[in-house]
């Protein structure tokens, strides 16, 4: 039984990566703003990721980046989204979206089978979970 607790917490554990990945960006899609973001021409803006290779094993990194809302000004934000080295060329443009100094692009339906598949995790996991704390009933003794 204790490989099934310790199987359930590695799968609640993990199942945080994707869906963190997934539902941010995707609230952010539903509740935020449109924004056009672009980069400053002369530096390429490297967005590392510092656990892993998102979008399956580490969070998103982040790159400085400038953005401009619907009929807004342009502000500085941190631009975040999928593994690739670099998020947008320089001079390149983009469609994101976010609120406050954090932009994200949104990757659309594989973002959204992420986030379901993460949330099967997490419910595996804690189904494991409880399946291992079951306790064992006690016998009652008589006293005597």
């Amino acid at each position: 039984m204790r490989a099934l607790r310790w199987l359930g917490v590695l799968l609640v554990c993990y199942s945080l990566v994707p869906l963190v990945n997934a539902t941010v960006p995707a609230v952010a899609h539903l509740a935020g703003q449109r924004l056009t973001v672009s980069h400053d021409g002369s530096d390429s803006y490297e967005c590392l990721s510092d656990l892993g290779a998102p979008p399956l094993a580490g969070l998103y990194g982040g790159c400085d980046a400038y953005a401009r809302p619907e009929g807004g000004e342009l502000r500085q934000v941190t631009l975040r989204g999928p593994s690739e080295q670099t998020f947008l060329r320089p001079k390149a443009r983009a469609t994101a979206w976010g609120w406050g100094r954090q932009a994200y692009l949104w990757e659309g339906t594989p973002t959204t089978l992420l986030g379901v598949a993460g949330l099967l995790l997490f419910l595996l996991g804690v189904s494991l979970l409880i399946r291992g704390f079951r306790r064992t009933p006690e016998v009652l003794k008589s006293p005597a």
